[in-house]
This record gives C-alpha cells, sequence and structure tokens, in this order.
C-alpha cells in the first residue's frame, strides 16, 4: 500500500502528537531463529464467499423487479450488515491482533499540551531516536483511514499522540514513559491464608521499571501508589496490559498506571 509523501524535514508538529517510523501497520513477520516467517493476516472464509453469493443473487433479484420486491431489500440490507459485521470481526482477529505498536521515534511536538482531551498529564521523557512502544487503537485507526501515515525516501511514518507511548528503549535501557509503570506478570498462585488465588481476576506483576514521572489526573479521586523495583504489585488483571500482544511480541513486559494498583505485596 502506497501512503502520501511527505517531507519529513519540513513536518512541523504542534498538537501534542509525534512523529514514528514503522516497518508497516501490520506485524507481518516473525524473526524464527534467524528464520523470517510470514504472518497471514488477510483470512476469508468460506461462509463469507456464501454471504456474497447471496447478496449478488439479491441484487439481481431486485434489478429484475426494479427495485420494487420489498421483502428482498429488508433481505438485502440485513445480510450487507451481517457481511460488514463479518468483516469487521475479521479484521479485529487477524489485522487488528496484528496491528504494529512499537517502532522509532522520529519528531515530537513542539509544544506540550497539558491534558489535551486525555485524562492525566504527564512530563514526556522519550526522545527521538529511542524505540518506543504505543497504544495500537491509533494503528488500527489507520488502517482504514490512512489519513496520519507518510512516506518519505522508501520509509513509513505514522502520527500519533504523544500520551499513546507506554514505554521507551534507549541504549539498550527500557524507560517509562509518560508516568507508566513496566512489569512481568507472575503466576498467580499465592496463598492467601488458605486461599490460592489461581482463578482470581487479580494479576500479580513484579516492577521492572518503576515510573520516572508521576502522573497528574483530571479527576482528584485517584492516587499514585509509589513503587521500586522487584516489588509485587496487584491489580485487575485487565489493567496489565501487554506492551506488544503481537505474534512478534518485541517485549514480554506490560505496562500500567500506578493508580490501578491496589496492593503491594510485602515481603
Amino acid at each position: 500500500m502506497s501512503y502520501q509523501e511527505v517531507d519529513i524535514e519540513k513536518l512541523r508538529i504542534i498538537n501534542g502528537e509525534c512523529l514514528i517510523e514503522i516497518h508497516s501497520l501490520v506485524e507481518n513477520e516473525i524473526d524464527f531463529n534467524g528464520t523470517k516467517l510470514e504472518i497471514v493476516t488477510k483470512i476469508k472464509g468460506s461462509n463469507d464467499f456464501a454471504h456474497e453469493n447471496d447478496v449478488m443473487d439479491l441484487v439481481k433479484r431486485m434489478k429484475k423487479f426494479h427495485y420494487k420486491d420489498q421483502e428482498a431489500a429488508k433481505e438485502y440490507t440485513k445480510m450487507v450488515a451481517s457481511l460488514n459485521r463479518e468483516y469487521d470481526k475479521d479484521k479485529e482477529d487477524h489485522e487488528g491482533k496484528q496491528a504494529v505498536r512499537h517502532g522509532k521515534l522520529v519528531k515530537v511536538s513542539e509544544k506540550n499540551i497539558d491534558y489535551g482531551g486525555w485524562d492525566y498529564s504527564c512530563e514526556f521523557d522519550a526522545q527521538i531516536g529511542d524505540e518506543v512502544w504505543f497504544d495500537a487503537t491509533f494503528t488500527r485507526d489507520q488502517m482504514d483511514m490512512s489519513e496520519k501515515v507518510f512516506e518519505n525516501n522508501g520509509k513509513t511514518y505514522m502520527l500519533i499522540p504523544q500520551k499513546s507511548i507506554h514505554a521507551a528503549k534507549r541504549n539498550g535501557e527500557m524507560i517509562s514513559v509518560n508516568g507508566y509503570v513496566l512489569g512481568k506478570v507472575l503466576p498467580n498462585d499465592r496463598k492467601d491464608g488458605s486461599i490460592y488465588l489461581i482463578e482470581s481476576k487479580t494479576a500479580r506483576v513484579e516492577v521492572v521499571v518503576p515510573n520516572a514521572r508521576v502522573p497528574k489526573y483530571v479527576a482528584d479521586i485517584w492516587n499514585n501508589t509509589t513503587v521500586k523495583k522487584g516489588d509485587v504489585v496487584c491489580m485487575n488483571k485487565i489493567f496489565a496490559i501487554k506492551l506488544d500482544s503481537t505474534l512478534a511480541e518485541t517485549t514480554d513486559l506490560v505496562r500500567f498506571q500506578p493508580r490501578v494498583i491496589v496492593a503491594v505485596e510485602n515481603d
């Protein structure tokens, strides 16, 4: 796919976004012990083909009666809606799950916007040249729109909000960005009294990189829990989000903000 050609050197960013160099929108390769394996993300099932054939038959029937066959029209609308739902689900299941989540930070916003529509504000610690990990939501959006994806000299770039970046790597070291804590999920087999927490909805996470900055929140109901490297913290497991959940899995770390921590385990 080709994108809008832009002179990156002349591109000004002033609205709290940043420019990331990515290899593509979809993580479509895995390096398996030196062998490149292609990930198939676009899959079309036999049911989809059957639906499309049925739709075409309905169109022919409607044309035959000059689109006055009301029952055929209702059936057509229902079937197209069903087909669209299946397409969206298929896209989420395959392409969406492989949406790229990391790249190289190339440019940052000339102005750091405090909140900018987000519910928190934080100093931005990532630097140009860092490898960064960000929210895949913005990649998925560009799969359809591509309005913030550019090309220059054979390279692909994407504009994303600076606040969507959670971590960076600089000189081989992982760095917290935007007040996020980075950690590794531990087995949930800790005994609490006479009860084992194996099936619990609670995630136990060992802190690998504490948050370097303390976020400020719009709502004053949030408290930031102070943590250090090696601490084991507990939270609802939905908040322990993988930095990269694609099959390529460029890192096994999870990220979370300190406000979601509900407990810190004692030694």
